[in-house]
C-alpha cells in the first residue's frame, strides 16, 4: 500500500464520502471514481517514476499547439455553463470551516450567513427551500408577513441580500436541522450536510 499526501480540504471532502463506519479511504475513492473492487484495476502501462511523469508532462507541454491552450476564463465560463455533481459538492465543501462562518456574533448570525452562502452558491435553485416546512408553520418564505405566525413570535429574517426569509426563534439544533434540510433540497449529501450544519 502506498501513501500520499493530500490537503486539508480534499481529506475532509473524502471523509464526508463515508459511507460505512470504518470505510477505508481507498474503498471511498474507489467509489466515488467507480472503480472495481481491489485487484481488479487492469495495468495498461507500467508505473512511471516521478522523473518520468515529469519528462513526460514537459514534453507535452512544449509540443501542445496555441491554439490548444485554454484561458482560465474560458475555464471558469464552461464551468458556469456546465454545473455538474462534483462542482456542486466543491461548492459545498466551501461552506466548511469558512472563517468568515467563526466571524459571526451568535447561531442566528452563523445561520443567516450560512444560509446566504448556500444561495449564492445556486441562486436560481435557492427556491426549493421554501418546500421545508413544520407541521403547523413555515420555516422559509419569501416575505416577513408569511413568517410572522399569529403571535409574532417566529422573528422572521431577511437572508443576507436576498428575497428570503426565514424563521430565527428556534433552537440551535432546529436551526441546524433547517439548514440541514436546505443543503439536502439543493443536492448535498446529507452526511455532508450535517457537517456544515454543526457550524452553526
Amino acid at each position: 500500500m502506498k501513501s500520499i499526501e493530500v490537503e486539508d480540504d480534499l481529506y475532509r471532502y473524502i471523509a464526508s464520502q463515508t459511507e460505512d463506519i470504518g470505510e477505508s479511504a481507498s474503498a471511498i475513492l474507489r467509489r466515488l471514481l467507480g472503480l472495481p473492487a481491489i485487484g481488479e484495476i487492469p495495468v495498461v502501462q507500467p508505473i512511471k517514476s516521478p522523473a518520468q511523469v515529469r519528462e513526460q508532462v514537459l514534453t507535452n507541454s512544449e509540443s501542445e499547439p496555441a491554439s490548444a491552450v485554454t484561458s482560465k476564463a474560458d475555464v471558469k465560463s464552461t464551468a458556469a455553463t456546465k454545473p455538474n455533481s462534483t462542482s456542486a459538492r466543491l461548492g459545498f465543501n466551501q461552506l466548511i470551516a469558512s472563517d468568515q462562518v467563526a466571524k459571526q456574533k451568535a447561531a442566528v448570525g452563523r445561520f443567516l450567513y450560512l444560509l446566504s452562502s448556500l444561495h449564492q452558491l445556486d441562486p436560481a435553485q435557492f427556491e426549493r427551500v421554501l418546500q421545508i416546512s413544520g407541521r403547523d408553520r413555515l420555516y422559509f418564505a419569501k416575505d416577513k408577513e408569511s413568517l410572522l405566525g399569529k403571535n409574532g413570535t417566529t422573528k422572521p429574517k431577511q437572508i443576507g441580500a436576498t428575497e428570503f426569509w426565514v424563521i430565527t426563534n428556534s433552537n440551535t439544533g432546529k436551526k441546524r436541522s433547517m439548514l440541514t434540510a436546505a443543503l439536502v433540497k439543493l443536492g448535498c449529501e446529507k452526511a455532508l450536510a450535517q457537517e456544515i450544519a454543526q457550524q452553526i
